[in-house]
């Protein structure tokens, strides 16, 4: 009887423990469509497309009317991401720097179950996904799955590439995503669904009249961008739905936004007024999105915030939700302001202003700043707008026109914007902001990221090899997806971070080609390496040769190298430095 007793008991206080021990921080749902600006919403006055569930989420929790991303896709989700203004860490168009913290690590390294479904476009294969902090992924436009993303997908799931032939990609995702949520629904998970809709190419959907599951993937028709963003708008409703059905809702935050305005070729109306697709631009459509949370018990609903909020903000607002604790080092970068009280209802102040640094693709010679509250905007070229009389920015505020407030908060609104320029880093390594290990082979078109004179130096503007894979003015020739820097004229140089692991001499070799005679010489951190290398013509400029030197002495540690252009004429591919 005794022992029955004691049996008893022992039963209970292990169901007791376990209840006390259950993990009840919350879920938390990020999703993010691809260019849909905020002019294509029901509840933001948008009228021409039919979106009743956005509609209706918004009402049922808080919805942001100024909130702002950047002005195309990448640096947004790079700012999304890491919680960092892209002044801090952006380095070209499709990419994330590998060395960069991101709200997967934080989650992640918290013990929740953290999953990415959708469109990732930010590099490297599932390794990196990996790497960046997600456990399961479902993902387009990564390694592995660069077809297209709507009829008949190619989808990489944990690792494995499939072709999914008649099949509608926002549907598989949307299904990868619930089997997550369902499966974790002992654990706190972090699921960030960077949607695939409804960026072009614009194309019937399931429930579009006319779709057909055999069409070309690459059809491409803007009347149909409306179709596009209505199946958003059902897949959306019915993952909330789902996360219901599930019992998860009242401990599941879930967050809507888009990542840039509407594609150019979109002309939306809004309030009676017509607009034009602003994506990739500087203008207030480009970047003003959609922006709410739902979180029954929690968010309360109807809420309307007017205040200023950016991308940079949701990082931290997401860790302060989990109550999160990250490195103080890497918590001193972040540029994000926590919104939470706002979700919960308490009146707080917003950020007083937003900056964006915006570098289209990788082209270090155009980049774009601006400074912006509710009301204005100073742009790096000296505009100054007042986006409440002038949502375009057609008419820019003259200084007669100004009043002494508005010179005095021109002035304001300068000093942010040196302090922001100001964070940019002198230069970033080329690989994933690591110097290159040497001994090791360093290609000639990854010089560092940086402005023109501090890590490199062309004489001509623009890219005269025409190749895609920078945008700044070195000439880089790409062919069957190798890549060169070709043109070269006396004067050039480019600069390389490299790490050098052991103090002594090493072998340099140089692998060229050309029809020319041509001259090089070598510098390091500043001093002579190589005084000069005489490249003899090879006879095309597709015909390659190398050429050492020997005894060139390196000491260890982390040095810049200079590779100055004395007689120009060839093409140079790639040079390699091992240890004698």
């Amino acid at each position: 009887m005794h022992l029955r007793i004691i049996l008893i008991l022992t039963l209970c206080g292990l169901a007791w423990l376990t209840t006390a021990a259950k993990d009840t921080r919350p879920n938390v749902i990020l999703i993010m469509a691809d260019d849909l600006g905020q002019e294509c919403i029901e509840n933001y006055g948008g009228e021409s497309y039919h979106t009743p569930r956005l509609s209706q989420l918004a009402q049922e929790g808080v919805w942001f009317s100024n909130a702002h991303s950047q002005p195309i896709c990448t640096p947004s989700r790079v700012q999304i991401m890491t919680g960092k203004y892209n002044v801090r860490n952006y380095i070209r168009f499709a990419t994330l720097d590998r060395s960069q913290d991101t709200f997967g690590h934080a989650f992640r390294n918290a013990g929740y179950r953290t999953a990415v479904v959708g469109k990732w476009q930010l590099g490297g294969t599932s390794e990196t996904i990996h790497e960046f902090g997600f456990d399961e992924h479902c993902l387009w436009n990564i390694r592995g799955a660069q077809n297209e993303r709507y009829v008949s997908p190619t989808l990489l799931t944990n690792g494995k590439t499939k072709d999914f032939s008649g099949q509608y990609g926002p549907d598989l995702q949307q299904a990868f995503a619930k089997d997550f949520i369902k499966r974790h629904q002992g654990d706190p998970f972090f699921l960030y669904y960077p949607a695939t809709l409804p960026h072009y190419p614009f194309q019937p959907t399931p429930d579009s009249p006319d779709w057909d599951p055999d069409r070309d993937p690459w059809f491409n028709d803007t009347r149909y961008f409306g179709d596009m963003v209505t199946y958003l708008d059902k897949l959306v409703g019915e993952l909330v739905d789902f996360v219901t059905n599930e019992g998860l809702a009242d401990n599941t935050l879930v967050i809507f936004t888009s990542d840039n305005g509407t594609d150019h070729r979109i002309i939306s109306l809004q309030g009676g007024v017509s607009v034009k697709g602003a994506k990739g631009k500087m203008t207030v459509d480009a970047t003003h999105v959609p922006f709410f949370a739902i979180w029954p018990g929690t968010v309360p609903a109807g809420l309307r915030m007017e205040g200023l909020i950016d991308f940079s903000d949701v990082y931290a607002t997401l860790i302060d939700l989990a109550g999160i604790s990250i490195d103080p080092k890497e918590d001193a970068e972040k540029d994000g302001i926590s919104f939470l009280p706002l979700l919960k209802g308490v009146p707080t102040a917003t950020r007083d202003h937003s900056f964006c640094w915006y570098m289209e693709r990788t082209d270090m010679t155009d980049i774009k700043t601006f400074v912006q509250n509710t009301h204005y905007k100073l742009h790096s070229d000296g505009r100054f707008i007042d986006k409440t009389q002038d949502r375009f920015e057609q008419h820019p505020l003259s200084e007669a026109a100004m009043s002494e407030q508005d010179h005095a908060l021109k002035e304001q609104f300068s000093q942010w914007m040196s302090k922001y320029d100001a964070l940019r880093p002198e230069r970033i390594p080329y690989n994933d902001g690591q110097p290159v290990a040497i001994p090791g082979k360093v290609e000639v078109e990854r010089y560092d990221y940086g402005y023109p004179g501090v890590t490199y130096h062309d004489t001509t503007e623009g890219n005269s090899g025409k190749g895609f894979y920078r945008s700044d003015d070195v000439d880089i020739v790409s062919e069957k997806g190798r890549h060169r820097v070709t043109y070269t004229e006396a004067g050039e140089w480019l600069e390389y971070s490299v790490d050098i692991k052991q103090t002594g001499t090493h072998m340099l070799s140089v692998s060229y080609a050309g029809t020319e005679a041509g001259i090089i010489r070598f510098e390091c951190s500043g001093q002579t390496l190589i005084d000069s290398i005489a490249l003899k013509p090879t006879g095309a400029m597709d015909r390659y040769e190398s050429v050492r030197v020997d005894d060139v002495r390196l000491e260890v540690g982390r040095q810049v190298l200079r590779l100055h252009i004395e007689q120009g004429g060839m093409q140079l591919n790639h040079f390699t430095i091992t240890a004698n």
